[in-house]
């Protein structure tokens, strides 16, 4: 059973590689990670050692916009290029932590809005729903720390 925990989050804005997606396709997702570790940014203000992976824009067939970033305070004048900003609201979130491989991220999504949400009594509220990524020493792509940010209502 998913037991999440409950946040007040502010604000936070990243500098993204975003794309579009599906939810068949939404296995190629990784190839946007390869790109965004294969850049190699200087940026005033990143947040040290934290990765975002954002969701947001679902339309009913299912597509959506996926962002892969690093929050920046303050947004710089200029970006990378081929770069977007991406507003992660302020409010309330479920947050669930999970540590594990990576490739099980899209069963924890499909567990979240296919069980756990409607189950809940909470409300999805707008919003992308976000992935943290904090730097732990000696994680793998075996056995990766992440959260899943979900803006809710109560």
């Amino acid at each position: 059973m998913l037991k999440p925990e409950f946040l007040q989050a502010p604000e936070r804005r990243l500098i993204a590689l975003a794309r579009e997606f599906s939810l068949d396709t939404r296995m190629e997702i990784p190839a946007l990670w390869s790109e965004f570790w294969s850049r190699e940014w200087d940026l005033e203000g990143e947040e040290e050692a934290v990765c975002y992976g954002a969701s947001y824009g679902m339309q009913l067939d299912g597509q959506f916009t996926y962002a892969v970033g690093v929050n920046i305070e303050p947004l710089p004048e200029t970006r990378p290029e081929d770069t977007c900003v991406v507003t992660l609201s302020a409010g309330r979130y479920a947050v669930f932590r999970q540590q594990g491989p990576v490739q099980e991220i899209p069963a924890l999504f499909d567990s979240i809005f296919g069980s756990w949400l409607p189950e809940s009594g909470e409300t999805q509220r707008e919003g992308a729903v976000f992935e943290r990524y904090p730097y732990v020493e000696g994680c793998s792509p075996e056995s990766m720390l992440y959260e899943i940010w979900v803006p809710v209502t109560g």
